[in-house]
């Protein structure tokens, strides 16, 4: 009996030691500054509030955050009277039919953050790039007519402007390069149209570039968060616990179109930089390199003799008289710096230099063989760039643009190998359009000559041009297959 007393006593003094123990790690008020701390105490002895700083960062967001609804018109063009009309296939045997225009009403509603005083107002490219009216409803209800200011489909960003009233609340930005991953963070819009929805999370990754969603021209730079985020937050603040605008959300994946956890915000960093702009011009002016570059992977590392860890862009061309050929910037070099930050993308470096204002002269470090130099480049226009490739060639007579195909696009397109040239946009009206080429359609022959740069694509279509029509073998986007298509040419 005794003996079953003291295993009695023994065993509530070690469960009291072991509740001490667990009460030592969670409660706010244990522990000393020169103890050894559990993480958990940490974030539990947050003296900034943690457990109502959610809650007092959505009252202070929620003014300033508001519910977009758009109407609007697209024009739609199928080949009258066949089905099949729009089939490679199907052009090739019977040529292309004339096309017929439908327009189509559509509506579609988002979310959207007020930045400035003055109104101007945040959000989504595809929440506005079809707009014909465009009405802004605020927290407390009220109703507003917007203006578009601008859009930037490279971004997905647009930014609006309503009539500014009396004591209308707006939002700052952060800066999104000193976000972290595992950072708390409040998504607030109206998801499905519930407007005024506040969702919690934390950040789950930065610099995200691989997603794809913007197209082969896009910039890409995500941050992902598990935050709910649904159709209709597009365009809503992710903000941190400071009540700044860390990111736009802008999109979800997801097979059932709802949330998974895995929501995307463009950086605030590159929002402030395209709303400014958009604001300032009404577009976006982008800095140009005149390079068609590349990751290093291991196996080139090792192909050229250099640390296998080695992280930089290889230059596979360089565009003639463009602003890295007139800088000393040579085919076979390794881009590893960019205005004294290091590069280690192909994505890193396109959105370093689109970021860039025309004009300015930049440090570009770099591997050349094995010895490390630093060249001045004098950065050029994106636009003007494009303008004037367009004057040189045969891009020009279709109404389309093209880019190379490289490895990383053609594993995304599921390609065999990186060959031929890709449609990054098409001309309304064009030749290009009337025979039915969209963008992403992939061309890999002019007439019977293999393609596989964008200079050889324009070249041979300006020699066919004299023949009236060309003949190219595509592979349509929406339907994977391949074909040849005569294009008619004026």
């Amino acid at each position: 009996m005794k003996k079953r007393r003291v295993y009695f006593i023994a065993a509530v003094m070690a469960t009291g030691v072991l509740f001490f123990l667990l009460g030592m790690g969670s409660s706010p008020g244990r522990g000393k500054a020169d103890e050894a701390v559990a993480v958990q105490q940490i974030v539990v002895n947050d003296e900034s509030g943690f457990s109502t700083a959610i809650r007092e960062v959505s009252k202070a967001l929620l003014p300033a955050v508001v519910h977009i609804n758009v109407s609007g018109t697209v024009v739609q063009r199928a080949p009258g009277g066949f089905p099949f009309g729009d089939d490679p296939f199907f052009r090739y045997f019977f040529g292309p039919q004339d096309q017929q225009e439908y327009e189509v009403p559509v509506q579609a509603l988002g979310s959207g953050v007020i930045i400035s005083p003055e109104g101007y107002i945040i959000t989504n490219n595809h929440v506005v790039q079809n707009a014909d009216t465009i009405e802004v409803v605020l927290n407390d209800g009220s109703k507003h007519e917007a203006e578009l200011v601008g859009v930037d489909p490279r971004t997905d960003l647009a930014v609006v402007k309503i009539t500014p009233e009396k004591g209308m609340r707006y939002a700052i930005f952060g800066d999104s390069d000193r976000c972290e991953v595992g950072e708390w963070v409040v998504a607030i819009g109206s998801p499905r149209g519930l407007s005024s929805t506040v969702t919690a999370g934390i950040i789950s990754a930065k610099n995200r570039t691989d997603i794809g969603v913007l197209g082969p021209t896009g910039y890409e730079d995500f941050i992902q968060t598990d935050a709910a985020i649904n159709p209709g937050n597009s365009g809503g603040p992710l903000i941190n616990l400071n009540g700044e605008i860390i990111g736009i959300n802008s999109l979800i994946v997801s097979a059932s179109a709802g949330s998974e956890g895995l929501g995307f915000a463009i950086p605030s960093n590159m929002a402030k930089e395209i709303s400014d702009s958009l604001i300032k011009h009404g577009k976006v002016v982008r800095g140009y390199l005149g390079v068609n570059i590349q990751d290093i992977t291991p196996e080139m590392a090792k192909s050229l003799k250099l640390d296998r860890d080695i992280k930089g862009v290889i230059i596979a061309d360089v565009v003639p008289s463009g602003p890295a050929d007139k800088g000393g910037i040579e085919q076979g070099d390794i881009i590893i710096r960019f205005d004294g930050e290091r590069i280690e993308t192909v994505a890193g470096l396109r959105n370093r230099v689109a970021a860039t204002d025309p004009g300015t002269t930049i440090k570009i470090g770099l591997i050349r063989g094995k010895k490390e130099l630093e060249l001045s480049v004098r950065v050029g226009e994106l636009e003007k760039a494009e303008r004037d490739t367009a004057k040189r060639n045969g891009s020009s007579i279709l109404g389309i643009t093209v880019e190379k195909v490289d490895q990383e696009t053609a594993e995304r397109l599921g390609l065999r190998k990186a060959t031929g040239v890709i449609v990054n946009s098409v001309e309304r009206g064009s030749a290009a359009e009337g025979a039915g080429l969209a963008r992403g359609d992939v061309i890999f022959r002019v007439g019977n000559v293999a393609v596989d740069d964008p200079a050889e694509f324009n070249r041979l279509v300006a020699d066919a041009e004299r023949e009236g029509r060309v003949m190219l073998l595509v592979r349509d986007v929406s339907s994977g297959r391949v074909g040849y298509l005569i294009v008619p040419l004026k």
